[in-house]
């Protein structure tokens, strides 16, 4: 299985009074080459797909060209938030995005997403952790002592544990890893 991985695209984002929204179209054009020349099942995109919380409209019309060619392309989409971004304009029309494989986790929720997708080498599972803020982490895990963001991812991966213990995680093609490590 293949995999096309991209972050900090900071879509929006302007030099001075210089827009860049044609330079974003013209390199996700590539990445669209790029995808369609190495023949990749799925894209991982990684955070920061804005440059600001409250994306300009051509900021989210780039994302939104760029989403429906990934679709058109029958590519499977893994999103998830970064700092830049903000959760709720991110997870918009999520459950719509959903039922096209465009899978999008732009707030934690207590638990990490979760997806499975095969091939002919077996299963691979992709655990989705958006941008966590130590008040999100909080609300679900009151009981613990959450003060910055370390303290929070750190509460987060404590409890993902039991996602990946004795888990059979995919490595490369054909070869398998029963350690439950990435």
């Amino acid at each position: 299985m293949k995999f096309l991985h991209l972050a900090d695209l900071h879509l929006g984002k302007t030099l001075g009074d210089f827009d860049l929204k044609d330079d974003q179209r013209y390199i996700l054009q590539q990445i669209l080459e790029i995808a369609e020349t190495k023949q990749v099942d799925a894209v991982l995109i990684a955070g920061d797909v804005f440059d600001k919380t409250v994306p300009s409209e051509g900021a989210v019309q780039i994302l939104d060209e760029f989403i429906r060619e990934l679709v058109e392309r029958h590519l499977q989409v893994y999103m998830i938030s970064g700092n830049h971004d903000s959760d709720e304009r991110l997870n918009f029309g999520s459950s719509l995005f959903e039922a096209n494989d465009v899978h999008i986790a732009a707030k934690y929720q207590g638990k990490l997403f979760h997806h499975v997708i095969e091939d002919a080498y077996g299963a691979v599972h992709i655990y989705q952790l958006p941008f966590v803020k130590a008040s999100q982490v909080k609300r679900a895990f009151p009981e613990a002592k959450i003060e910055t963001y370390e303290d929070a991812v750190r509460e987060v991966l404590a409890h993902a544990e039991k996602y990946f213990s004795g888990a059979s995680v995919c490595i490369r093609k054909g070869q398998r890893s029963n350690t439950g490590r990435f």
